[in-house]
């Protein structure tokens, strides 16, 4: 990592950031339904701008990770990794003890965090409530979880 790439920093996101959060998440065709109900962070380039985001929903003792996005340029060189950490990190402050996401593209890359293959039949309660869970991802996206206890 050189000089120029350190500066880059994980934040909460703040309103002025939803433009470019939105274009992101559009750029690589996620769901945009539901971020009202998402905490998002961004991964902020050294100049400021929003080269990466990712979401938790907060479900009572069960969260959803989403909107997991890099600019295309920052691709493999770890700061979508450093960003599922620190949602990760985040839901266990929440007290979540169990950790789901939807993926179509990426369940090699939520593998190396421990997330398994999960059955949809499985979910339940209040986090089915989920825009994600009532079609904002296709049925053909694979259920993932984790247990962050």
């Amino acid at each position: 990592m050189n000089k120029s790439e350190r500066a880059f920093k994980i934040r909460s996101a703040q309103p002025e950031d939803e433009e470019s959060i939105r274009s992101l998440l559009s750029e690589f065709k996620l769901p945009l339904e539901g971020l009202e109900n998402t905490k998002m962070w961004v991964l902020e380039g050294n100049n400021g701008n929003v080269v990466g985001t990712a979401g938790l929903e907060v479900w009572g003792k069960t969260g959803l990770l989403r909107s997991v996005a890099i600019s295309k340029i920052l691709h493999n060189r770890g700061y979508g990794t450093s960003l599922v950490r620190h949602v990760v990190n985040e839901a266990r402050k929440c007290d979540i003890s169990e950790l789901f996401l939807l993926t179509e593209t990426a369940q090699a890359f939520f593998q190396r965090f421990g997330f398994g293959k999960s059955d949809r039949a499985c979910v339940s309660g209040s986090i089915a409530n989920s825009a994600e869970f009532k079609g904002a991802c296709p049925k053909t996206a694979v259920l993932m979880s984790l247990n962050i206890e």
